[in-house]
């Protein structure tokens, strides 16, 4: 079995130094020294290769690094491994973990994302766990695609979608599935899908195979997304789109609202209007509606369906930078597509 794997640096490739957490260029074979010690016999028959495309710290990435991830795995060939792992950081993962479920969407072998949530040495680390049980996920087939290993303290091991992340609670460095809607997990060694079988063809679209045949959606330029971001908050203003903006996409309260009152909102939607700025509302599942969110549709806003905000922003801007039309990203937002709807399983 060969496995490749793809270090990014991140806590799980960092090392502490007088209180700080850098990267460290040693910690991909350190990993590797910690995870056959801990495998034993298990480990025999594992080969890895190693690439690089580029080492940091999470919460410094922008969208050059996901083009450069982009060209690392454009540049392998699938059938020459059984499976791929990702090292990440913890903070920036559910983006990562989406730009990989989109752009290898229909991917014949599995494909796991695994970060930690302090340096290897430190004894509270998931990281040793997190990738252990990736190698166990493919070393027992226990599915196709792209996903993401993570521990939460007390918690099995969990395999989740990697395009039904959410960001993490402030002060908490437990990951969750959107609405609850992980993979499987480990019990010990036995791997136990959530519905109790696997699921179809892991939900994912059959009718795109490959890494290099979806590529060329990842094309060069800027590494600012073009994206702007809205968070609802008591007594908020909005700030109006820079004339580098393409699209907002604008969070809500968790019952899917935001503030309807007169006044800024309705200026923000003329402006955005007039501009030919789409804004996408994510957070609004399905459900009874507040008055407040009558406002949507009088403003032209588009809801989206259940899913990750954070993969929706990574849909968004693949949209962007494709070029995509207007009313092409509105068709293309609005449409399942690697398991990034909740619902669709």
């Amino acid at each position: 079995m060969v496995i490749l794997l793809v270090f990014t640096g991140g806590t799980i490739g960092s090392t502490e130094n007088s209180g700080f957490v850098s990267p460290d260029k040693g910690k991909p074979y350190k990993l590797l020294e910690l995870y056959r010690e801990r495998a034993g016999k298990d480990a025999a028959g594992i080969e890895f290769d190693i690439l690089t495309p580029y080492q940091a710290l999470s919460e410094n990435i922008d969208c050059s690094n996901f083009r450069l991830l982009a060209e690392c795995l454009g540049s392998i060939k699938p059938d020459m491994y059984d499976g791929i792992i990702i090292t990440h950081g913890t903070d920036t993962i559910q983006y990562t973990a989406a730009f990989a479920g989109y752009i290898m969407k229909g991917c014949g072998i599995p494909v796991v994302l695994v970060s930690a949530n302090y340096v290897l040495e430190d004894m509270r680390s998931n990281g040793l766990d997190n990738f252990y049980y990736a190698v166990e996920f493919i070393r027992q087939k226990n599915g196709k695609g792209v996903f993401v290993s993570y521990r939460n303290s007390g918690d099995f091991p969990r395999m989740h979608y990697a395009t039904r992340l959410i960001m993490h609670q402030a002060y908490s460095d437990s990951l969750y599935s959107v609405c609850g809607l992980y993979y499987g997990y480990f019990d010990g060694r036995k791997f136990v899908y959530r519905n109790g079988t696997e699921p179809v063809a892991n939900g994912m679209e059959e009718n795109i195979s490959g890494i290099n045949t979806v590529i060329a959606s990842v094309p060069g330029g800027s590494s600012f997304s073009g994206i702007m971001v809205v968070h609802p908050y008591p007594g908020m203003e909005y700030t109006m789109p820079g004339r580098n903006i393409r699209a907002v996409l604008h969070y809500t309260y968790h019952s899917g609202t935001i503030c309807s009152t007169p006044g800024v909102l309705k200026e923000f939607a003329d402006y955005t209007r007039a501009e030919g700025i789409p804004v996408f509302i994510t957070g609004a599942g399905a459900g009874a509606d507040y008055e407040s969110v009558k406002c949507y549709k009088e403003y032209g806003f588009y809801v989206l369906p259940a899913a990750s905000p954070e993969a929706m922003y990574i849909k968004l801007w693949l949209c962007i930078i494709n070029n995509k039309s207007t009313s092409e990203i509105v068709e293309i937002m609005q449409t399942p597509l690697a398991n990034d709807i909740a619902g669709s399983e």
